[in-house]
């Protein structure tokens, strides 16, 4: 397998049209494009037309639910291409019962989005929350930084983006050194934030996802080859950017051979205990 995309949305209408679809317009005005819903073959083949794996995250924000099950049913039909992680709000009553069945559903891990579920990682009573899903042994990959749903509009649809501020993890990084933390893309415009716990905390990792590489802040792109290059992990946001277009632009940020290979597809394989590129 080539690479590894640490961030894949669900592609079809239940994504699109359902979880985000009132987005619809700040998604188009700040990526440049609307996503449009395909078919779970279509999703699928695309991915193995370029020899890609990846972690397909599921969604619990607002009421609109993407059910765990099926996300662990859709990474079964793949037949190991995709890894699942489902999502839980912490805000539900029932978080941590919901959190105990990721095991029995093969999930690897938990996507949060603070900004759309409305909750501070920071907030004492959500403790209880981040400890159960250490104690199952899942990877937290959590939403950082700004986001492109809620942009150019009157208060941002009424999303706050200071809730994804990537410090507001860095005493769950401490508290469960053995919990793997993934900021998504780098955490901007608090990426010094997201550098400096990854530089602070070996189980800190930083996604590359919802960007065209080239526009990646200097800092960023400075500790990808040197003190960081194995905790950087590829990753789209697709459907919002094409998975081939994210691979030309990895191509164009000219990394030594072996850190291109390491953020494509080893830190991935490491982190998830995938088998060896092959």
């Amino acid at each position: 397998m080539r690479g590894v995309d640490m961030h894949v949305h669900l592609p079809t209408g239940d994504w699109v049209c359902g979880c985000v679809g009132h987005y619809a317009d700040s998604i188009e005005r700040y990526f440049g494009s609307r996503p449009q819903a395909t078919t779970l073959d279509e999703f699928i083949a695309v991915y193995e037309r370029l020899d890609l794996g990846g972690v397909l995250l599921g969604w619990d924000a607002q009421g609109r639910t993407l059910d765990n099950a099926q996300i662990a049913e859709i990474c079964a039909r793949s037949a190991g291409r995709f890894v699942g992680f489902g999502s839980v709000d912490p805000n539900r009553e029932d978080a941590i019962e919901r959190l105990s069945r990721f095991p029995e559903l093969g999930l690897r891990g938990l996507k949060l989005h603070p900004t759309l579920q409305a909750f501070d990682p920071g907030d004492d009573r959500f403790l209880p929350f981040f400890d159960a899903a250490a104690e199952l042994g899942l990877i937290l990959l959590t939403h950082a930084g700004t986001s492109g749903l809620g942009a150019g509009e009157p208060g941002g649809q009424g999303l706050r983006i200071d809730l994804a501020r990537p410090i507001l993890l860095d005493r769950i990084a401490a508290r469960h050194p053995g919990t793997k933390i993934v900021l998504a893309h780098v955490g901007w415009p608090w990426h010094l934030e997201a550098v400096a716990m990854a530089l602070h905390k070996s189980n800190v990792y930083l996604d590359i996802s919802g960007w065209k590489y080239r526009y990646l802040p200097d800092e960023v792109k400075r500790e990808m080859p040197r003190r960081l290059r194995r905790q950087f992990l590829f990753g789209t946001d697709y459907p919002m950017f094409d998975p081939e277009v994210c691979l030309a632009e990895l191509d164009r940020l000219e990394l030594p051979e072996d850190v291109a290979q390491a953020v494509l597809h080893d830190n991935a394989a490491e982190l998830l205990g995938l088998p060896d590129r092959s």
